[in-house]
């Protein structure tokens, strides 16, 4: 072997050994990544909100209730979403001097987040990648954008759209014109009398009744009564505000209006006769929803002004 050859063929072993060194830079640590805080959602039982309204959110029982600015049951799922925040992955953060805040929008920011003792200050949008300004302590961070629409939201957004509580069954239903009571053995008793499958049908869509829309009431407007008794002792009442083209119903102790569209709405207020059309387009609705029945994940649209609050 020719040493000319031998000497090109060490110095390719050379420059092989050297291209693996720059490449995968030995001892070299890996740039951990960085995490707006380093709480647990799941260890929060309260929370606070500040946009353009002033909202408290505690937890009771597993579920969370919005308690300010009134109280009522929250969507457990918008929740959760929206504490997720705490998690959320830093795309670049800066130590931010007071003086600058202003220039990032943080002096009047959107939205406030307490999380306990932390508190989220989430500002403008860098004109880039969109991201979003947000101030923990004294560091800025480069957020993703996709969580904004909860910030913004209002306390109504919050709202369960549920017509009843998650964990409970029905014992008792009172509408105008037709008392039901259910018996231990599952079976419902009538007055006036009707059929056992229609009863079953009432129940259930009483069960998993959902609104489309959630409002406050202050007026507490009058009308029939519905009575819903359920298997913890305690009952909901609901005052029928309009029964057509859509139902909407008021619950007094919440001062809420629930709106449940069309055929849903029908099926609430009585015994339907099997092959009726309210049964039909019924049956279609429910297999048009989505699976784990979660409408309220629908995203509200941005207002055409971002709000503007005062941090504290």
């Amino acid at each position: 072997m020719k040493p000319k050859f031998l000497l090109n063929l060490v110095l390719l072993v050379v420059l092989a050994a050297l291209a693996g060194v720059a490449f995968f830079e030995p001892g070299k640590e890996e740039p951990k990544t960085v995490y707006l805080t380093h709480l647990d959602p799941e260890s929060l039982d309260r929370f606070e909100l500040k946009n353009q309204e002033n909202m408290v959110f505690e937890k009771h029982e597993g579920h969370w209730r919005l308690t300010a600015p009134f109280l009522a049951p929250a969507n457990d799922i918008r929740i959760r979403q929206m504490l997720n925040l705490a998690k959320a992955e830093s795309a670049a953060h800066y130590p931010l001097k007071p003086e600058d805040s202003s220039k990032f929008e943080l002096d009047k920011p959107k939205a406030v987040l307490n999380l306990g003792e932390v508190q989220l200050i989430f500002g403008g949008q860098e004109p880039i990648d969109m991201h979003r300004y947000v101030q923990v302590g004294d560091t800025l961070h480069l957020v993703s954008d996709d969580f904004f629409h909860h910030l913004i939201a209002k306390a109504t957004d919050y709202v369960d759209k549920k017509l009843l509580p998650e964990d409970t069954k029905l014992k008792e239903i009172f509408l105008p014109g037709l008392q039901a009571k259910g018996g231990e053995n599952g079976q419902w008793t009538m007055e006036p009398p009707g059929e056992v499958g229609a009863m079953n049908d009432l129940a259930a869509a009483w069960q998993s009744a959902r609104a489309i829309e959630v409002k406050r009431d202050e007026q507490q407007g009058q009308g029939d009564v519905i009575r819903i008794g359920l298997n913890n002792g305690q009952s909901v009442e609901f005052v029928i505000l309009q029964r057509e083209p859509d139902l909407l119903l008021l619950r007094p102790d919440l001062k809420l209006q629930y709106l449940v569209a069309g055929e849903s709405g029908k099926r609430l207020l009585g015994l339907q006769k099997p092959g009726t059309e309210a049964d039909k387009e019924g049956k279609e609705d429910e297999s048009e929803s989505p699976a784990d029945g979660s409408l309220d994940e629908v995203i509200d649209p941005e207002p055409e002004e971002d709000p503007v609050i005062e941090p504290e």
